[in-house]
């Protein structure tokens, strides 16, 4: 956080609606989980060193509430403590203080906790999440979670009064989102439309594995390795939406890889050199940073750009060998 990132900055930057977008998954899991993450570490950081103003705790604690719907919505694993520093219990408080708020908040936190609300694993008991902001009036598509806390598509043709909910139920929003639009390609060419969101429904659930962990600490071996898988999962994507989200894991886990050999002070090549794993040509060391740098452009909060572009800034890709003759 810079000098200028005050508590009056956050207020006006850091509300979750300007940087979250739960209905358009195309934005991406990456982008919107780094900077909420990043949001409310900063915003903690500031009422542990004493801002006690009651919209800023109220703030700090709507960014609470929303890393453990992101992690409801997206399906990732989520600890408070390892992934924020704040104790467990403590940071459940801030979420439960927040949901005291906010009806429709404390309704979605509920159903994935105590389902007060709700029948309790009731597949057909659907809390309503909200409407498609890209379907028509003459055909809605509707989101939900039921009580077996899968997510659920609807339709709503014009005239019709009810939502006719789609049988199945999917593990995260973004395949439910997917499955619905799979459904709605009555537009232009039909079968590259449906091709395209079929293939996109299956690399998503390989996307969703990589989503999962991606809070995961994992040694440089292991980073690398999964490098390696997930670039060659890049390669076999055919939809836009599956080639973006493996782009986004790619690069992240090249990031990861330069932090490494930036953290342990060696040059890139030498770091994957030592893994065995990868060659550690020039050209492959520079194939890892262009992506690192990909991945701060992109995907990481603004306020941490320039720390970041410094630390890639200052990590060698590669040292060229002398020989020793005489």
């Amino acid at each position: 956080m810079t000098m200028t990132e005050t508590s009056h900055w956050h207020l006006t930057h850091s509300q979750p609606t300007l940087f979250l977008d739960y209905f358009n998954p195309t934005n991406g899991f990456i982008t919107q989980i780094n900077i909420l993450l990043s949001r409310f570490r900063a915003v903690q950081t500031l009422c542990s060193e004493g801002e006690t103003d009651e919209i800023f705790t109220q703030l700090r604690n709507e960014l609470a509430f929303h890393l453990v719907k992101m992690s409801r919505w997206w399906g990732f694993d989520f600890c408070p403590q390892g992934l924020t520093g704040v104790r467990n219990p403590l940071f459940l408080t801030y979420v439960k203080a927040h949901t005291a708020r906010n009806y429709i908040d404390d309704c979605f936190f509920d159903l994935f906790t105590m389902q007060r609300h709700m029948h309790g694993g009731d597949a057909g008991h659907i809390m309503v999440l909200g409407s498609d902001p890209f379907s028509t009036a003459d055909h809605g598509l509707f989101y939900g979670v039921d009580g077996k806390k899968s997510f659920r598509f609807a339709t709503r043709t014009k005239g019709q009064s009810a939502l006719e909910w789609h049988r199945y139920s999917y593990p995260d929003f973004a395949s439910a989102w997917l499955a619905a639009w799979s459904t709605q390609t009555a537009g232009g060419d039909v079968r590259k439309n449906l091709s395209d969101y079929m293939a996109a429904e299956r690399e998503h659930a390989c996307a969703r594995t990589w989503h999962q962990r991606y809070f995961h600490r994992h040694d440089q071996q292991m980073t690398t390795r999964l490098y390696v898988d997930a670039t060659q999962q890049l390669a076999i994507c055919k939809s836009p939406f599956g080639k973006a989200e493996f782009e986004s894991i790619v690069n992240s886990l090249a990031f990861n890889i330069v932090h490494i050999a930036h953290d342990r002070s060696m040059t890139i090549s030498d770091l994957i050199t030592e893994n065995q794993i990868l060659d550690g040509s020039l050209r492959t060391a520079n194939t890892l940073k262009h992506r690192a740098r990909a991945h701060v452009a992109v995907t990481v909060d603004p306020c941490l750009k320039p720390k970041l572009n410094a630390l890639l800034d200052s990590t060698l890709s590669y040292v060229p060998r002398r020989c020793s003759g005489a």
